[in-house]
């Protein structure tokens, strides 16, 4: 993996052999597993790959430490990583859209990374990027269409950067429950972070 990429499968889905399903429904299991704790200690134990990947091998993911959570935590945890998840959602839907929309009204059939993420763009970037992926038998934007575009990105990546910072605030809330359930300090917070590695 390239990142922590742990999520909640409540559609039965089928994988390759490159996933690893774990049987609980836990939203406890699923904050820990995406904790910048856990990350830290991927990157420290498990196999590493090329290009900075980690392997996760059978024996590794059956030897990941999960702390215990008290109820009063695990009372917060539940509507918080609910939340995450609908903003997930919302995002990825609200991304599938303005792509399309893109593809449709503009002719940009190969978005691009920097497009994919959109919500990471500025108005002056996304107008920008827009430009580039257009193909140029299209020509030059007229006013009507820089002003759809302005439109488009107000309607679809500026509640999308709300949602992202919403989300933000609850991934920290969260970082900050499993570094007290495996009881560091605040100096070992900081060891943390001094020494995180690429991509916490």
């Amino acid at each position: 993996t390239w990142r922590s990429n742990f999520s909640l499968d409540t559609h039965g889905r089928y994988a390759n052999n490159t996933v690893y399903f774990l049987s609980t429904s836990s939203p406890w299991v699923l904050t820990v597993l995406n904790s910048p704790l856990l990350w830290s200690y991927c990157w420290r134990e498990a196999v590493h790959g090329k290009d900075e990947a980690l392997r996760f091998f059978t024996e590794f993911v059956e030897r990941i430490p999960i702390a215990p959570a008290s109820d009063d935590v695990l009372a917060e945890v539940e509507p918080a990583v609910a939340r995450l998840v609908a903003i997930a959602r919302a995002n990825q839907e609200a991304r599938r859209d303005m792509l399309e929309w893109l593809r449709v009204e503009f002719g940009v059939e190969q978005p691009g990374q920097k497009l994919a993420e959109l919500a990471t763009l500025d108005e002056a970037a996304f107008i920008a990027e827009v430009r580039k992926r257009r193909p140029r038998a299209a020509g030059a934007l007229t006013p009507a269409g820089l002003k759809a575009l302005r439109a488009g990105y107000a309607e679809q990546a500026a509640p999308m950067q709300e949602r992202a910072g919403e989300a933000l605030a609850l991934e920290r809330r969260l970082a900050a429950l499993v570094n007290a359930a495996y009881g560091l300090t605040a100096e070992d917070v900081e060891l943390l972070w001094r020494t995180a590695p690429p991509r916490m």
